[in-house]
């Protein structure tokens, strides 16, 4: 849902389309403000910014490494970006059930971690199952490590 937005509100203030295939300046400068609002305002990867206009991951970084260096020199693209990102701001204010891509960090990680472990049980068993296997072998040769603790699973 973030994505949908923030590609409406750039196309909406630019007035243009910022998917047409084109090097024009200032569809170049709304796709590096699309891909640096998305990149700040959610939680998706360069990978999946990048899908969202067919580009691949390469291209969103560089784009966020060169607006940073745009900015120093074009205010108004500067100033382009602060309206816009306020914008998206007050939206995910007045709306937060419809950006739950906007989790905090600890949220995020804790589902991602629940869909790993729910995805790969078998092979996590097999893991802790080498562990095992290895922390044995290891209790023969230094017990007092084991014994302290060292090699726990946290």
């Amino acid at each position: 849902m973030t994505q949908k937005m923030i590609k409406d509100l750039v196309e909406d203030y630019y007035k243009i389309k910022i998917d047409t295939i084109t090097r024009k300046r200032e569809y170049v400068e709304a796709r590096a403000i699309y891909f640096k609002l998305l990149r700040d305002n959610s939680r998706m990867s360069t990978s999946a910014i990048g899908k969202t206009m067919n580009k691949d991951h390469a291209t969103v970084l560089h784009f966020n490494r060169k607006i940073k260096d745009w900015f120093l020199f074009d205010k108004q693209l500067k100033q382009d970006y602060d309206t816009l990102n306020d914008r998206v701001q007050h939206a995910t204010e007045l709306n937060p059930e419809l950006f739950k891509d906007s989790l905090s960090l600890e949220g995020f990680y804790e589902i991602e971690y629940k869909k790993l472990k729910a995805k790969n049980k078998k092979e996590y068993n097999a893991l802790v199952n080498k562990y095992n296997f290895l922390k044995s072998r290891l209790n023969n040769y230094e017990p007092k490590r084991i014994l302290r603790g060292e090699f726990d699973l946290v």
